[in-house]
């Protein structure tokens, strides 16, 4: 049998990078195109977590929200979820987490596999209330509208497990109430930089707690697959240096 190890959902990838603080340690950072597929990646690293109480904090980016709840049949479907078997996590991200790509966050949640949950949105929903798993945990729901906003409230709390969580249609501009659509315009470079900058503010309280990390590619919301790779390039430009599946991928502030 296939070493659980090294499943992966089809069309996703993993990369394996020193901690970007304590380099004796390591971490994934993985890259999916469907944002549901994030869920296999936590709960995998949630499994290795095995000396950690609670699980990490969830930290997103994304022009959407992401925070829809799962109904009572999907509630079911995760009780029931062999957490084990990563074959069969690779298939109910595909098969029973919404394909709108908004459940994942909740779906992750009800299972413990995230603690609390702080999003940065560009979509102007309502934050939902903190929300209740299956075992009857609490887990914080915190809604911002800048990473400036989101830093100054998380650093005034106790995180000490982080998973930062990008999905690159965070860095497009969209009159559209659903985003993506034929008026998008792309974030300019030098924001996306200032806003990943290892030495800014941001990255700096992250970097530290960090358990791992998921980008989501979503070439839909980005106006096409070309801006797609154009800002997973920025990004990829910003943070690490060799870059990503390059099979010696480090980070870029260590690279110096």
């Amino acid at each position: 049998m296939e070493s659980s190890e090294y499943i992966r959902p089809p069309g996703t990838y993993y990369d394996i990078i020193a901690h970007p603080v304590d380099r004796k340690q390591a971490i994934e950072v993985a890259i999916v195109q469907d944002h549901r597929f994030a869920f296999f990646y936590w709960l995998k690293w949630r499994n290795k977590q095995h000396d950690r109480a609670y699980p990490p904090t969830l930290i997103s980016l994304d022009w959407h929200q992401d925070l829809a709840q799962p109904c009572d049949l999907e509630c079911e479907w995760l009780g029931a979820l062999d957490t084990a078997d990563y074959k069969a996590v690779s298939y109910f991200c595909w098969d029973k987490l919404h394909v709108l790509n908004d459940g994942h966050i909740l779906a992750a949640a009800y299972l413990n596999l995230i603690g609390d949950i702080h999003v940065v949105q560009k979509q102007s929903d309502e934050c939902p209330e903190d929300f209740v798993d299956i075992e009857g945990r609490k887990h914080v729901v915190r809604c911002y509208e800048s990473v400036e906003q989101l830093t100054e409230a998380v650093s005034e709390q106790e995180h000490d497990s982080v998973i930062l969580d990008i999905d690159l249609d965070y860095f497009t501009e969209s009159p559209d109430p659903c985003g993506g659509g034929d008026k998008l315009q792309l974030v300019g470079q030098a924001e996306i930089q200032a806003c990943l900058d290892p030495k800014g503010s941001f990255m700096s309280w992250v970097m530290p707690r960090m358990a791992g990390m998921t980008i989501a590619t979503e070439p839909e919301f980005c106006g096409g697959l070309m801006n797609s790779n154009y800002l997973f390039n920025v990004v990829c430009g910003t943070l690490f240096d060799p870059p990503l599946l390059s099979h010696k991928a480090g980070w870029r502030h260590q690279s110096k």
